[in-house]
Parts: C-alpha cells; sequence; structure tokens
C-alpha cells in the first residue's frame, strides 16, 4: 500500500534534477575538451560502490582505475572534441541514468581519430552534488 507522502519515482518525472544532469553531462564534456583532468576525476563517486566497464578495457575498473586511465588517455591525445546526441535522462529520486551516444574526434601519435561511442552515466545525488556512480562506455561495432 502506498503512502501519501512516498514519491513515486516510476511516474515522477523529476524535472529539476533532469535539468540538473543534463548540465552535468555538458560540464564533463567541457572537462574534456578543455582537459580539465581534475573536474573528470571529481565527477565520479570515491568509493568501493563505484564500477566502470570499457571503452579502453574489458575489466570492470574501480575509481582509482577509471582515474588512472582517464589520465593515461588525455595525457597521449589533443585537439579533443565531443559532440552528444540523442541525450535521454531518467530519474529515479536521488539516482539518475544518463543515455546517449559520443561522436568524438581528437589527434593521437600525429594522427587523427573519429570513434562513435555509446555511453551510460549512473549518478547518485550527494551533499557534493550528482556524481557518477557506474559508468559504461562501448564503441560502435566495426562493419
Amino acid at each position: 500500500e502506498k503512502k501519501s507522502d512516498q514519491v513515486d519515482l516510476i511516474n515522477n518525472n523529476f524535472l529539476e534534477s533532469q535539468n540538473e544532469l543534463r548540465e552535468v553531462v555538458n560540464t564533463i564534456v567541457k572537462d574534456a575538451e578543455t582537459t580539465n583532468l581534475e573536474g573528470l576525476k571529481n565527477i565520479h563517486l570515491v568509493s568501493d560502490k563505484f564500477t566502470k566497464f570499457g571503452p579502453r578495457g574489458f575489466e570492470r575498473q574501480n575509481v582509482d582505475d577509471t582515474n588512472e586511465s582517464e589520465l593515461a588517455f588525455f595525457g597521449t591525445i589533443s585537439n579533443y572534441e565531443e559532440e552528444v546526441k540523442d541525450l535521454k535522462i531518467d530519474v529515479f529520486g536521488e539516482v539518475g541514468i544518463a543515455t546517449y551516444y559520443r561522436f568524438v574526434s581528437f589527434e593521437q601519435d600525429h594522427e587523427k581519430k573519429n570513434v562513435s561511442l555509446r555511453q551510460t552515466l549512473v549518478f547518485l545525488k550527494t551533499n557534493e552534488g550528482w556524481k557518477i556512480i557506474h559508468e559504461h562506455g562501448n564503441r560502435r561495432p566495426l562493419q
């Protein structure tokens, strides 16, 4: 039986939180394009509960592995640009899920690279703002 003060996690759109998360995703893209590694690091929840899959490795990563991987990647590239398409944000109270397609280009070893990916970010609203608690990205399969 549903209590009158209980929030409907399924049917409530949580529009304010959706807008906050849209801004968070935009900030993540801006941080990547400007190589703001501190910003990229700080968006992750520092916890044993954080997990990540892909796109640069197959194994499950923890928050330290993720930050090291991102630092290493951004240390080897230049002229990074990213476009987000078809961003969908669903919020379930204190948890939000952003799914979208990423189109990135960068230079690595004097070679221009273009990559298409799918991205899922799961966020938790904390006292410090929205933090990524799970990340999953994978490249478009070769055809």
